[in-house]
């Protein structure tokens, strides 16, 4: 926990398709699956969640991983698997323009994660506070994936600030339905 901090640097060996499994590994699997009929499967994932809704999804902007064609893609949970959802384009450019903007323009990020909270989920069951249990939940990941990314020494950096309406376009989700709640950079830390 002390040797948490947020990394706006990387190396230029960027992290590696490995790394990256790993750390989603570690951070957002879906570890079992018990079934509820009446409400639909409950799962149990690493990190804790109000009311075991696990209404976050993870997207990522791939710039620099090796192993990986850059482009946007979805992280599958259940089944630990990345899915290609598009190429990179003017949309991931923007995107990742803007998250180092939002980092202080120290460095291109390697690995952007969108945070994106499928708003039902939560919804059905805490009406009046599900958006503020969805930002709850946004922290507790955060502080997850700071915890794991030092953990494996690479480069954690959470940010305050997203395009929901760019993420929609590359998503291709109903900005009602879901759409990004948080992002997060990840990347090699460098080397001193």
């Amino acid at each position: 926990m002390d040797a948490r901090a947020s990394i706006r640097e990387y190396d230029n060996n960027p992290v590696t398709v490995a790394q990256l499994g790993e750390f989603l590994y570690r951070v957002a699997r879906v570890k079992e699956v018990h079934q509820n009929g009446e409400t639909g499967d409950i799962t149990k994932r690493p990190y804790p969640c109000s009311g075991a809704a696990y209404e976050i999804e993870f997207y990522l902007t791939i710039d620099r991983c090796e192993g990986l064609t850059p482009g946007f893609y979805w992280y599958d949970p259940l089944n630990h698997a990345l899915s290609f959802i598009r190429e990179a384009n003017q949309d991931t450019e923007n995107m990742l323009s803007e998250a180092s903007r939002s980092a202080g323009g120290h460095s291109r990020p390697q690995i952007l994660i969108n945070l994106a909270a499928r708003f039902q989920r939560v919804s059905w069951k805490y009406q009046s506070i599900a958006y503020a249990l969805t930002l709850k939940n946004v922290g507790v990941i955060y502080s997850t994936m700071y915890l794991v990314a030092t953990a494996m020494n690479l480069a954690p950096c959470a940010l305050g600030a997203g395009d929901s309406d760019r993420f929609t376009k590359l998503s291709g989700t109903d900005y009602l339905k879901e759409t990004s709640v948080g992002e997060f950079l990840l990347g090699s830390k460098p080397v001193k």
